[in-house]
């Protein structure tokens, strides 16, 4: 029977003109066992998260996936989360809960079982997976491991009939990742799930697979056996042959006499037996150790570190050297201590005994700033990155913010970024971040490089490519210490190893002698070569010492080493300049806008030269800052669209406009005309209504999607937030920037509700009172015009003119509508004459309120825009 059939599946993302699918082709059966593999950003991800629609990207699609025989889009959330179970990369980002049972029970509990099922599954899962031990404890306290296993358990317990894994083990150390790929084939053979997962590390995962699925650059290139796959990939001379296992690496590359191809370490073994009673074995040509003379460029001496004073030490006097131009790798099992130790170097984490000495003086005592002396790659490179494009991170890191800059260039070219210097580092796949991040830490030009995981994510092209970069970098003089899981990595290209157990070093020597006296924390190929090539660590060892054909190298396109010192530039561009009518008119504005604010609350000659005439004083205060918001607001916050035009107006949304501007305004004459003026409750109560009742339905016509309304809902909290925090200011809150903001990122009909929903709940706290409904139009009629000018596209998103219309929209749209409703609640007969006072009266606190909309948007309109125009491409809320 077939779980998946996909047909024909192309898919893109948006504003990419590159399919990341195209024309996908495959079926898997059920109880079958399938691994996807490819170079990073091949599709992989993708594919797979196209097979639960709650994970299926937002873009342009076409053909169709199956499921059980009727299409995927068919299946209600129901089924997909009971039926399709899906594990990611990342531990931390699927535990939802406090505690083990707690998350075992979540999606039952979700799913609406009662509590003797919930009981019972939770039991047998907790027993099939070991983790019974573990059934009380805080997923907090568990290693990375442990919550992964515990993640796998936690989708098993719905009993799904296929199982999703993306990338599982690419954050645990090797003896957590067989563990987990053990309960992996457990659930495959015990239970007959059907299993499909992605895996850079294959030497596991292929042995347990009845197929292989060989992608690359979004089209399926082999599907087939594993013994049938290397076989394919070498009659293409496909550098994915580097990825395969390494007992099949070795057969393929050397001269048999045909026979079953070896999958796991132990038909390699056998194989290898067999074929040295045959043939005669030469010695692997092992490069020399090599020696490092002078005194170390780092030394940790003896460090203690632990993270809160009643917690465990995490290091325990732990000590290592590393010198100039020496590629050290420090290994270890999960929560031994490698990270903490790499932050401890850093500066990051202070240790409350020992010390670390760079270049032979204490972190303590140097004056210069890190960045120049050590560049750190975290483990999750995502902290790294703050803008919206990667080459507009990169360029944050040049002295002159030159696209043409040449050490730019050259990290650009090292690192193969040249596709990808226009999309949004979040959009990137791990390898691609990895080398993003990588880049970005290079233009430093660090004399020390500390990485922590550099290769989780990679495939194993890009390692060959990235193990010649760090091999520049020692050229030209970097220390690069590297924390690592990558046994294999580790021992073809570092130049000494360290073992790290127990918060210490444990153990240090060159890889050959490292590996070989291992048992279980060694290659695959010492495994495979153990007794019969006794120094053989690598696959090119044992298929040297057996007469074989190395695979090329990947070509380096610059074979000059990567320096520190490196200061040479390009020609320099001439920038975009101010011209110096702006600067000359932001400068006297801004002086008028303090001497204006002064002579509010003091004594200036601006003060002494209009007296007492405080209205004048505030006015000029006004016209000064929007004059400042012009001359300095030049940049347009572009959006995330392929074009940029002026959009028509939805009859919904003329409708809309109508009625805010006729019924309401009739509907407060007749009220206090005809209804009497101690009506104004029920005045109020009409006015909410006509406000809010024709935005509701046509919000709701429209079917928005969940997220939207997560994200009017974020927008709202926060505009709550905004005014409760600034209580102490009058009128001076970001409340109005953030609902003009809102419109003019989703529309006239989210800036209205924001708006409106933020005064109702802000006065929960404030006092409610006959105001709210005046306050509730008010403030949302501000966004509503918002969404419909900036929006639609009748005014250009550029912060001078979302700053004047904040001040505008302050000082006239709600100042315009409270300081009349003042006076109904009041009581107070409605004539020229008592409009004219409440005005007056307001236009201080109004031009106080719009100063400070203005400011806001002048600080917070980019980034905000930026950031909302990128949640509306993602989950398709355009």
């Amino acid at each position: 029977m077939e779980i998946f059939k996909v047909e024909a599946l192309s898919f893109r993302y948006p504003n990419i003109q590159e399919y990341t699918l195209e024309n996908i082709g495959f079926s898997l059966s059920s109880g079958e066992f399938a691994v996807l593999c490819g170079p990073s950003g091949c599709g992989k991800t993708t594919l797979l998260r196209h097979l639960k629609t709650v994970l299926t990207p937002c873009g342009e699609r076409t053909g169709r996936v199956l499921f059980c025989g009727q299409p995927l889009d068919c299946a209600d959330q129901r089924t997909q989360s009971e039926k399709i179970g899906f594990v990611g990369q990342s531990p931390e980002n699927q535990t939802v809960t406090d505690k083990v049972w707690h998350e075992l029970a979540f999606g039952l509990e979700s799913l609406g079982f009662d509590n003797e099922t919930i009981r019972r599954r939770t039991a047998e899962m907790a027993s099939f997976f070991g983790i019974q031990n573990l059934f009380d404890k805080s997923v907090s306290q568990l290693s990375g491991g442990q919550k992964q296993i515990l993640n796998l358990a936690s989708v098993m317990a719905m009993q799904p009939s296929v199982l999703i894994l993306d990338e599982p083990t690419s954050q645990l150390d090797p003896i957590a990742a067989s563990d987990f790929l053990f309960a992996v084939s457990r659930i495959n053979r015990e239970l007959g799930v059907t299993v499909i997962m992605t895996e850079h590390r294959l030497d596991e995962v292929i042995p347990l697979a009845d197929r292989v699925l060989v992608m690359d650059s979004g089209k399926i290139l082999s599907d087939a056996s594993p013994q049938m796959t290397g076989a394919a990939l070498k009659e293409q001379n496909n550098r994915i042959l580097l990825s395969m296992p390494v007992p099949m690496r070795i057969w393929l590359c050397t001269q048999n006499d045909g026979g079953i191809c070896p999958v796991t370490v132990g038909e390699g073994r056998a194989w290898l037996e067999e074929f040295s009673q045959t043939h005669q074995l030469k010695e692997p040509d092992i490069k020399a150790d090599k020696q490092f003379d002078g005194e170390p460029v780092l030394q940790a001496e003896n460090l203690w570190f632990r993270y809160g004073r009643e917690q465990p030490d995490v290091l325990k006097g732990a000590s290592l050297k590393a010198y100039k131009g020496e590629f050290l790798a420090v290994l270890g099992g999960n929560g031994t201590g490698k990270t903490t130790l790499l932050s401890a170097i850093s500066g990051s984490a202070a240790c409350y005994r020992g010390k670390v000495r760079i270049f032979g003086e204490s972190i303590d005592k140097i004056k210069t700033p890190y960045s120049h002396m050590l560049g750190v790659l975290p483990q999750e490179p995502l902290s790294l990155f703050v803008k919206k494009t990667v080459l507009e991170d990169l360029l944050e890191m040049t002295d002159n913010n030159d696209p043409k800059d040449q050490l730019l260039t050259k990290a650009v070219k090292l690192c193969r970024l040249e596709k990808l210097l226009e999309r949004h580092p979040y959009d990137l796949s791990g390898g691609e971040r990895q080398r993003a991040a990588l880049a970005k830490v290079l233009l430093t030009r660090p004399k020390i490089l500390l990485l922590d995981e550099p290769t989780k994510g990679m495939d194993a092209d890009f390692k060959q490519t990235f193990a010649q970069i760090l091999t520049s970098l020692c050229s030209g003089g970097v220390t690069v210490i590297m924390v690592s899981h990558d046994v294999e990595f580790c021992a073809e290209y570092c130049d000494r190893c360290a073992m790290f157990f127990n918060g210490e070093t444990v153990s240090e020597a060159a890889p050959v002698e490292f590996f070989t006296e291992n048992n279980f924390y060694t290659t695959s190929a010492s495994r495979m070569a153990r007794n019969i090539i006794p120094s053989a660590i690598t696959a090119d060892h044992v298929i040297t010492a057996c007469g074989g054909t190395q695979p090329q190298k990947p070509a380096q396109d610059d074979n000059t080493p990567w320096r520190t010192d490196d200061d040479s530039k390009s020609e320099q561009f001439p920038q975009r300049k101010t011209s110096w009518l702006r600067k000359l008119g932001g400068f006297f504005s801004l002086i008028v806008f303090v001497l204006s604010a002064a002579a509010c609350f003091g004594k200036n000659p601006i003060a002494d030269f209009f007296g007492e005439r405080q209205l004048a004083k505030y006015i000029l205060l006004a016209v000064s800052a929007a004059a400042f918001a012009v001359f300095c607001g030049k940049n347009q916050i572009a959006e995330h669209t392929s074009h940029r035009s002026v959009r028509k107006l939805s009859k919904r949304t003329i409708a809309a406009a109508a009625m805010i501007l006729l019924a309401v305004p009739v509907t407060i004459y007749f009220g206090v005309y005809y209804l009497g003026d101690k009506k104004y409750l029920f005045i109020s109560l009409l006015v909410m209504l006509e406000c809010m009742l024709p935005f509701f339905l046509v919000f709701e016509g429209r079917k928005p999607q969940a997220r939207e309304l997560v994200i009017i809902s974020v927008l709202c909290a926060l505009a709550v937030a905004g005014r409760a925090a600034f209580y102490m200011l009058p009128q001076f809150k970001p409340v109005m920037a953030i609902v003009i903001i809102s419109g003019a990122a989703f529309g006239g009909e989210t800036g209205f509700l924001v708006g409106a929903l933020t005064m109702l709940v802000s006065n929960m706290f404030f006092g409610q009172g006959p105001w709210t409904p005046w306050q509730m139009f008010a403030m949302g009629i501000t966004g509503f015009l918002a969404g419909v000018l900036f929006q639609k596209g009748l005014l250009g998103r550029n912060k001078s003119a979302m700053a004047v219309f904040g001040l505008l929209a302050a000082v006239v749209i709600y100042g315009g509508i409270m300081n009349p409703a003042s006076a109904v609640m009041a009581h107070l007969p409605l004539n020229k004459g008592i409009l004219l006072t409440y005005y007056a009266a307001g236009l201080p606190m109004d031009i106080v309120h719009g100063v400070s909309t203005m400011l806001f948007l002048f600080v917070g309109a980019k980034p905000m825009l930026e950031k909302l125009d990128r949640v509306k491409i993602k989950y398709g809320l355009l």
